[in-house]
């Protein structure tokens, strides 16, 4: 496997784009990977990195990103909401089929968490597959990320403890942004999706993902669930038990659609 670093122009910012491409081969599928709600491409104990290099070890090109001012992003935390990271999912896409190694016909999307809500927002673009993971998928309705509002009104922005032990701040945008985009376009996506889901998920209740496989009415839609597992699949405690057995059943799954 070979990575690379590079960065892709968006707007008026750059997006950080780690890439790894298979050993052997000239032209290959890839998928984008999004990561979740204050987190970034390496956070959440390399969570994404370990996704990533399995689905590279199959022969298909993994691209992991970070989102408006997470990790090696330096667009500014006053801007972080869905607008903004909704086109840096799409300059991210685009620049991914552009890429001499990349079959620009089969490029998907998958996203954790608000990163799932992202792929199913980003469902315009001609991605080949998606796939969401404890994904706040109700693209329809809005969330609630349960910030502290006193302080939010008081202050201008409040302050958020993250899963993996980080001290971010939350601006007003976020929700904004959230109202502002709603959406239901993944109804009209026809190509294969696959919805992964913790039961036991307590930070995003997991009926949010097992209410849409049971209602979509899309026979394009399949699904794993995941028991005993929280919404890294208990990665942060350094247990690789249950994202192993999610890369277990994603893998085969992005090889046979993709």
């Amino acid at each position: 496997m070979k990575e690379r670093l590079e960065f892709v122009k968006c707007q008026d910012h750059e997006v950080p784009m780690l890439i790894d491409v298979p050993d052997s081969g000239n032209q290959f599928p890839a998928i984008l990977l999004i990561h979740g709600f204050m987190s970034g491409k390496s956070n959440d104990n390399h969570m994404l990195q370990r996704i990533s290099q399995s689905i590279t070890a199959s022969g298909i090109v993994a691209a992991r990103i970070d989102l408006c001012s997470m990790g090696e992003n330096l667009c500014s935390r006053e801007q972080y909401g869905m607008k903004v990271m909704i086109e840096e999912v799409k300059a991210s896409f685009d620049y991914l089929q552009s890429l001499r190694e990349v079959d620009n016909k089969r490029v998907g999307l998958l996203g954790h968490s608000l990163g799932g809500r992202l792929a199913f927002t980003c469902s315009t673009l001609p991605a080949k597959v998606i796939i969401s993971l404890n994904g706040a998928i109700n693209t329809q309705e809005p969330i609630n990320v349960g910030y502290d509002q006193k302080q939010m009104q008081n202050l201008g922005y409040s302050i958020i403890h993250t899963a993996d032990g980080r001290v971010e701040l939350l601006y007003p945008r976020f929700d904004a942004d959230i109202k502002a985009t709603l959406n239901n376009n993944i109804e009209k996506f026809t190509n294969p999706i696959l919805v992964g889901v913790a039961t036991t998920d307590p930070t995003l209740n997991p009926e949010i993902s097992l209410n849409f496989i049971k209602h979509s009415g899309m026979e394009n839609v399949d699904y794993f669930t995941v028991d005993n597992s929280d919404h890294t699949y208990n990665v942060e405690s350094g247990d690789f038990t249950k994202l192993n057995e999610v890369i277990g059943k994603v893998v085969p799954w992005l090889k046979e659609h993709i």
